[in-house]
């Protein structure tokens, strides 16, 4: 499944990255049929994991070495131009593919092809010129609903900001009642007949421990996807985890832009780890669209106290017998941790990326897209629903879900040993086997 994961990510990722080409005119669509873009057609997605709408774009620029190969391909995109704009003269199909037989997967003259195309974008390409009148018509009326479903759209998307901005204020109150009742700060309010007979009961001395302990570990372990990041020596540390918080970036960036994406804020006790009080890990997008492009992730460093980073290990080795220096020998090297997390991949420069293998580039894509599924998840699911996580109820949910997937495979005929038919489970000497016939299945069912 994670193979499967991987080669999707890498497909996905191209198709993004040449997403453009679906608006090129019907006479440029033979471009398609070039075995260069067939296979990047990604195979079918799961249907049991939900794969994030925001795409990634990292493509390497062209180095000096590229130039012969880039006159080639400039020349044979001037003749496309030339085509859209005299009427009548046909695309040169052979120096196009051509063109296209030189890439050879090279990130430098994909990225030269990217953008040369982009300026055909919106050139008329004669098609609908040509049609029937009456049909050129009906486009038009079509036209013209298209532009008022955009308006309505822009409505509501302005619509929908104001709400969510509306809604994160009159969450934030409750947000900040959780974080007190786990960290002992705050007692509890609300409680039931029978916890409050327990509680009177207790003798007077008893010593309850303060807060909710562990209440983010193991509202995260019961995630899936965030319990797999999750090892045994990252837990110590996790307890002392007291917050988790998320919301929209805001101000300006260096250039002045405004900012736009969301934060992460990790809030920690004192613990024997490291120093920081909070984490906070930041990603930047283009913009706030369903199809927004992560620019880049910047996270705080961590100041690990000495001997404690959970990100390395420290390997020991004895010195060879005779050895002038018999001190043993120490280095690290990197391990699995969920702190791992708190470490971005760095996006290279635009002079670096030009010296990036296709290999180095598809790495770096993967993981881009795996830090931006897990820092989604914690910020759309972790922080709103931590209660739930924490209760097991989600769980449950997925349990009732595989319970009803099961009930529904019985329903169609489907035998406790996979068989479809109704028969007899019988030997190789033709007699039946004891404990599957038709009534025993019926035990196991209930």
């Amino acid at each position: 499944e994670r193979e499967r994961e991987r080669e999707r990510s890498k497909a996905d990722s191209f198709i993004d990255a040449f997403g453009f080409l679906r608006r090129i005119p019907p006479p440029l669509s033979f471009l398609f049929e070039h075995s260069f873009f067939k296979r990047a057609t990604p195979p079918k997605k799961r249907a049991s994991r939900k794969k994030e709408s925001h795409r990634i774009i990292i493509i390497a620029m062209p180095s000096s070495k590229q130039k012969e190969q880039q006159e080639d391909i400039e020349k044979a995109l001037e003749k496309m131009r030339l085509a859209n704009a005299k009427a009548g003269e046909s695309v040169d199909k052979q120096e196009i593919v051509k063109a296209l037989s030189q890439l050879h997967g090279d990130g430098g003259l994909i990225g030269a092809l990217q953008a040369k195309l982009d300026g055909l974008v919106g050139l008329s390409s004669g098609y609908v010129e040509e049609l029937h009148p009456k049909i050129r018509a009906r486009l038009f009326s079509l036209q013209v609903l298209q532009t008022e479903r955009d308006e309505l759209f822009e409505k509501y998307s302005e619509e929908r900001r104001l709400l969510e901005e509306k809604y994160d204020e009159l969450y934030q109150p409750l947000y900040d009642s959780r974080k007190r009742i786990v960290t002992g700060e705050k007692e509890y309010s609300d409680c039931d007949e029978d916890l409050k007979k327990e509680i009177e009961a207790l003798p007077a001395d008893d010593k309850s421990p303060s807060g909710v302990p562990d209440f983010w570990l193991v509202a995260m372990k019961n995630i899936e996807d965030l319990a797999e990041e999750i090892k045994e020596r990252d837990e110590a540390c996790l307890s002392a985890l007291c917050d988790v918080q998320t919301g929209k970036l805001e101000g300006e960036d260096e250039d002045g832009d405004e900012m736009v994406g969301f934060y992460l804020r990790f809030y920690f006790k004192e613990n024997a780890y490291f120093t920081n009080k909070c984490i906070e890990k930041r990603y930047h997008m283009e913009d706030d669209s369903e199809d927004a492009v992560l620019n880049y992730i910047v996270c705080d460093d961590i100041d690990w106290k000495p001997g404690k980073n959970l990100t390395v290990k420290v390997l020991r080795k004895k010195p060879k017998p005779g050895a002038k220096n018999q001190k043993p020998i120490t280095k690290t090297e990197p391990c699995e941790s969920f702190f791992t997390f708190f470490y971005p991949p760095e996006v290279p420069d635009e002079d670096d990326q030009g010296n990036m293998t296709e290999e180095e580039v598809e790495e770096l894509q993967e993981q881009m897209e795996n830090d931006y599924a897990i820092g989604s998840l914690i910020a759309t699911a972790l922080v709103p629903n931590a209660v739930d996580h924490f209760l097991g109820l989600h769980l449950e949910d997925d349990e009732d879900e595989d319970g009803e997937e099961e009930d529904e495979d019985a329903e169609y005929g489907e035998s406790i040993d996979g068989d479809s038919d109704d028969d007899s489970d019988e030997d190789d000497n033709g007699e039946k086997i004891k404990g599957l016939d038709p009534k025993a299945k019926e035990e196991c069912k209930q």
